[in-house]
């Protein structure tokens, strides 16, 4: 089993197969926006390390993206702001906290939870479809494929077929 050794402020990973090497992660040089809050890595918008996390107020959100300047040194951009009060339905009184719960990276949609229930979120068109009404915050999981066995009764083929965007 490969362990991750914590030596200073870096982790290092031992490389096996046809890697030879060491792979070592800084800790200490990529640090949050200190403005943001309830985050989540992605991929930043052409292509990069990206995050997207939510303004003071609860009512942007943000994508953030990686740039390096021409020294090499890397820090954080605001790629756009997303303003939750024109997209989602809320009135006054519902208001309140809003959580960002996932992000499924491939389909680019976002699963908020506010006080009034769970939205699913499309970054691209920003168009939002309420799921169900729930009080309760939780910890939920976007699956984005699944791979289905097939059986070779009666003529089928055998293999897996990727069941995408579904």
């Amino acid at each position: 089993m490969n362990v991750a050794v914590l030596a200073g402020v870096s982790l290092h990973w031992l490389l096996a197969g046809n890697f030879n090497g060491i792979l070592e992660f800084d800790l200490a040089s990529i640090r949050l926006p200190d403005e943001v809050s309830c985050w989540k890595l992605m991929r930043a918008e052409g292509g990069g390390l990206g995050f997207l996390g939510m303004s003071g107020s609860n009512c942007n959100i943000q994508l953030w993206k990686r740039k390096a300047n021409c020294d090499g040194v890397a820090s954080w951009v605001l790629g756009r702001t997303i303003d939750l009060e024109n997209i989602l339905p809320l009135k006054p009184e519902e208001k309140g906290a809003i959580a960002i719960l996932a992000l499924a990276e491939d389909n680019n949609v976002l699963l908020l939870w506010t006080i009034i229930g769970l939205f699913v979120v499309d970054l691209e068109s920003l168009k939002f479809k309420k799921l169900f009404e729930t009080m309760i915050v939780s910890h939920y999981y976007p699956f984005e494929s699944v791979y289905t066995a097939e059986t070779d009764i009666g003529g089928g083929h055998d293999g897996a077929d990727l069941l995408h965007k579904t």
